[in-house]
């Protein structure tokens, strides 16, 4: 009787453990790829139909001097903290990721995350900037400095749709979204990676900042409108939460 008893306890502690994992899964899926869906969809959306971004970008021009708040320069104190040296942690980080998934014991140095969270935080270093490489590449659109607004040529300031079609003697540029600021928001991983709250926190955290810096000097270099720094983070959200879903991080510890 006793163990008939333990038993139906036993059961029903599993089936309310499958039950809250059913529960999480399903509120981590609209955190991870409902939400940052709905706000690509409404960044794009307002994007063709308001031109905020010129609003934006004019503050960052000045129509007398013809000169941005920025020169891009990447040997410049600037572009070596914002653009470069920040490529070169990335990489390096990716190789310290990719090493821990080989072996995840160095000397004294311990991974505390297994190896699916590691290969994880690969994929989504490796697909989020091939991504929006391959949209950069398709779009066609003009960088701000580019465009005839900021003394850059004759090509108008055009939305992402309207650059798609090929435009007889203009060059296709490769403006959209944001290239550089998504190797940033590609950290996304480590917050979905992450095995406690706090730890999700503090990798959004990390990836929020070091790709909006990242987006920031190259808005003020005339490279790139807000919402194309937008867009690459949402997609960055969007991917690194599809990824965690498929991976099911939240049952692998």
């Amino acid at each position: 009787m006793l163990g008939q008893q333990e038993s139906s306890i036993t059961v029903g502690l599993i089936a309310n453990q499958k039950l809250k994992g059913q529960a999480n899964r399903h509120s981590s899926l609209i955190f991870r790829v409902l939400l940052p869906l709905g706000l690509l969809l409404v960044v794009l959306a307002a994007s063709e139909m308001v031109a905020f971004d010129l609003c934006i970008q004019d503050c960052f021009y000045n129509q007398n001097s013809q000169q941005w708040l920025v020169k891009f320069d990447k040997h410049s104190p600037l572009g070596l903290t914002f653009y470069v040296i920040p490529k070169i942690l990335l990489g390096i980080f990716a190789g310290a990721v990719l090493l821990f998934a080989i072996r995840q014991k160095w000397g004294r140095l311990t991974c505390p995350w297994n190896r699916t969270r590691l290969v994880y935080i690969l994929l989504c270093l490796a697909l989020i900037p091939s991504l929006v490489s391959i949209l950069k590449a398709t779009t066609g659109v003009a960088y701000p400095r580019k465009i005839d607004r900021y003394n850059g040529g004759s090509i108008p300031y055009r939305s992402v749709w309207q650059s798609i079609p090929h435009y007889t003697g203009e060059k296709r540029y490769q403006g959209w979204p944001a290239g550089h600021a998504s190797g940033g928001f590609a950290l996304f991983g480590l917050a979905f990676a992450a095995l406690g709250q706090s730890g999700r926190r503090r990798g959004f955290g990390i990836a929020v900042t070091t790709g909006c810096l990242m987006g920031t000097y190259q808005m003020l270099a005339g490279n790139h409108y807000l919402s194309h720094t937008l867009v690459s983070m949402l997609l960055a959200w969007l991917i690194a939460g599809l990824l965690a879903y498929v991976f099911r991080l939240d049952s692998n510890n």
